[in-house]
């Protein structure tokens, strides 16, 4: 179980991945439960029926992790919005089937300032597809540096002067200085 909402909380790429894979159940935090419920002056104008905009080109995976991004965005926001506690029951309910397909955020009564909200932060909801990415490609990289080993191993190459470089990389050694 991944908590999402109280205070100091941070969403690492591990924690979003097995959100987005279903491997772990999410849950709000009281505290953030409690924000959200609190009537605040941003409920200025009335409620509207306004269309969640789910992306169509992204895989099951994707739009999990692309909704975990952007609850976790409008958790941190000070608006007081029933949202956050609509996607994180259709991730908990749907963990192990074709989301795309099942998910029913479409159509929510939203003030027009949590839908100016929603279209604020929705760019951001891509950070948790880059996150996907990120998470998947860690585990590459092992294999990669195991098969470059092997490699290196097997023709016999001397590596030494490959790891003792001397050059730090910043720009400030003295084979680095330009003219």
């Amino acid at each position: 179980v991944i908590t999402l909402g109280g205070k100091g909380s941070s969403l690492s790429s591990s924690s979003l991945y097995a959100i987005a894979t279903g491997f772990a159940s999410l849950r709000l935090d009281s505290s953030a439960l409690d924000r959200l419920s609190t009537p605040s002056s941003n409920h200025a104008s009335p409620p509207v029926q306004s269309q969640f905009p789910i992306p169509k080109t992204l895989s099951p995976l994707e739009l999990r992790a692309f909704l975990t991004v952007l609850l976790y965005k409008l958790l941190r926001s000070d608006h007081s919005t029933r949202l956050p506690i609509r996607i994180s029951e259709a991730l908990n309910k749907f963990k192990n089937s074709q989301l795309d397909e099942t998910l029913e955020l479409g159509s929510i009564e939203l003030s027009k300032e949590e839908a100016s909200l929603v279209e604020k932060l929705y760019p951001s909801g891509l950070f948790g597809v880059s996150a996907v990415l990120d998470h998947e490609s860690a585990a590459l990289s092992a294999v990669s540096d195991a098969v470059a080993a092997l490699s290196c191993e097997a023709i016999k190459a001397d590596v030494a002067a490959v790891f003792n470089s001397m050059d730090s990389g910043d720009g400030f050694s003295a084979e680095e200085e330009i003219g």
